[in-house]
């Protein structure tokens, strides 16, 4: 740029580069004066969008987003955009149709199948969650969460975590409250011993909840030599 001037594409290099090294209000200056350049850029709109999603500002980041996809609306990386938009919303299932779409456009894209596996982890599809987290680990090797987000959708899967699957998504508060309300319910309405069977089943499942997650954990990293 020193020796022929800003344009788009060197600033939308610049911004990604800053943002990678957190310097957020630099990489913010860089993509704004390059959509100063070219407003209907969409690598600058997303360029732009990641940005404001590193700073906590994911409704901007979703306008940003929607600019993009007005402009290239068959972009994988839109859609990839998209889904991440959707998770720093919250909005579970959006994540996981737009990270679909995403892997549809390059089934081999390490980022698009990091997204794909994390949103099925989230809408409670173990087994499709660990072979995208898989195959994006296996991609980027060098990538310590993306191989701790395999590593824990591969426990996930473990056969032994079968019961305590219906409860991951689930706040724990929520449960135990949910419980200690159908217990006293029971004996409230004179079913003392069916409320002692339940008390009791419970405890067992507390229990296994507490063993078994730390022993599958412990043998799934002696086999990842970890």
């Amino acid at each position: 740029m020193a020796q022929h001037g800003p344009f788009p594409a060197m600033l939308h290099v610049l911004g990604s580069a800053l943002r990678s090294e957190g310097r957020l209000p630099e990489a913010e200056a860089a993509f704004l004066q390059g959509l100063s350049l070219d407003p209907n850029d969409p690598d600058l709109l997303l360029g732009y969008a990641r940005v404001c999603l590193a700073a906590g500002q994911a409704e901007k980041a979703g306008a940003l987003v929607e600019r993009a996809a007005s402009h290239a609306p068959e972009s994988a990386a839109v859609s990839a955009a998209r889904a991440q938009v959707a998770f720093a919303l919250g909005k579970d299932r959006d994540m996981h149709r737009h990270s679909t779409e995403a892997l549809a456009h390059d089934p081999e894209d390490p980022n698009a199948r990091a997204l794909h596996g994390t949103a099925s982890m989230l809408t409670g599809d173990s087994r499709s969650g660990y072979t995208s987290l898989a195959s994006a680990a296996a991609s980027q090797p060098d990538d310590a969460d993306l191989r701790a987000a395999a590593r824990q959708a591969k426990l996930m899967n473990h056969p032994l975590m079968l019961p305590l699957r219906p409860f991951a998504r689930v706040n724990p508060l929520v449960v135990w409250i949910c419980v200690v309300a159908v217990i006293y319910g029971l004996r409230a309405v004179g079913l003392g011993p069916l409320s002692f069977a339940f008390a009791m089943i419970w405890l067992v499942f507390c229990v296994y909840s507490w063993v078994v997650p730390p022993l599958v954990r412990r043998w799934i990293n002696r086999k990842w030599g970890s």
